[in-house]
């Protein structure tokens, strides 16, 4: 009762309230300035095809162009750092997609667990709570029983993504998606010092600049083809993948996105329902 009585109070103010309706047409104009402006750089860029449904930000289209002009194998994905809220592979669910989710919180398994219950029932959705290092990535994988030569990995840990990335043997993903520091613009080549107990204290300090992982992943044969607009996740693909279907220039430079997490403060009149997710 009183939560549904927030709720409505909830929608009333972002409806009518001015401020907030002025506040949400501008960012709104941004980021369609921001559209505009790499479709103008090179028109297979994938910022212009991002978009939100269960994600953070706008990787929920970005992941779906991507599939588009590459396509699809076996439909499966492995998501290391899990969310509540929002992940890049929710979405992959509702397109008849399966996987498995790693997550290292137990009171943020519990939650997911009753969230995505239908997912994890009808064995669309594996759920794991493990603690993924360099040391351990490849054994704690081998019950995961995914296809080596999955479609999908998308790492968020908020510090070792490089290091997990480095030591990465046991799978072959098509396509990987993976959080950059955008403190370090390119050519600045900066990771944070390894340390498996590394928890994030919610500051600028974690993961590793664009340049970096671009130079890394180049040597395992990946291409990065991509960053999101709001300059949080960077896409990268198995270099016989890419032919031409996406910019001719993959370097840092290029994609490289500053930091713009507050165009993220979109909010809509309706509140997001997990009803939609027990369907």
């Amino acid at each position: 009762m009183i939560k549904n009585l927030f709720n409505k109070l909830f929608q009333f103010f972002y409806a009518t309230n001015k401020s907030e309706v002025v506040l949400q047409s501008k960012l709104r104009q941004e980021i369609n300035f921001i559209k505009k402006r790499e479709f103008e750089r090179d028109n297979k860029n994938l910022i212009p095809f991002g978009y939100k449904v269960f994600s953070q930000t706008d990787e929920d289209g970005i992941i779906n162009e991507i599939f588009k002009r590459i396509g699809t194998t076996n439909k499966q994905f492995l998501e290391f750092g899990v969310n509540t809220d929002f992940n890049n592979t929710t979405y992959l669910l509702f397109n008849g997609w399966k996987g498995v989710w790693l997550e290292s919180s137990k009171k943020k398994i519990i939650k997911i667990e009753e969230k995505y219950s239908s997912f994890i029932k009808n064995k669309k959705l594996k759920l794991f709570n493990k603690i993924i290092t360099a040391e351990n990535v490849n054994e704690e994988l081998k019950f995961s029983k995914l296809n080596k030569n999955l479609d999908l990995l998308s790492i968020d840990i908020d510090g070792n993504e490089l290091y997990v990335l480095n030591e990465l043997r046991i799978i072959n993903p098509r396509v990987i998606i993976v959080e950059y520091n955008a403190k370090f613009p390119p050519p600045v080549e900066k990771t944070i010092k390894y340390d498996p107990k590394f928890i994030w204290d919610y500051d600028d300090y974690f993961g590793s600049s664009l340049q970096l992982l671009e130079n890394t992943l180049k040597k395992i044969g990946y291409v990065l083809v991509g960053c999101n607009a709001l300059g949080v996740n960077a896409f990268f693909i198995k270099k016989e993948l890419v032919k031409n279907k996406f910019p001719k220039n993959s370097t840092a430079q290029f994609h490289y996105q500053e930091f713009r997490i507050g165009l993220n403060n979109i909010k809509s009149s309706h509140i997001n329902s997990n009803k939609w997710l027990n369907e």
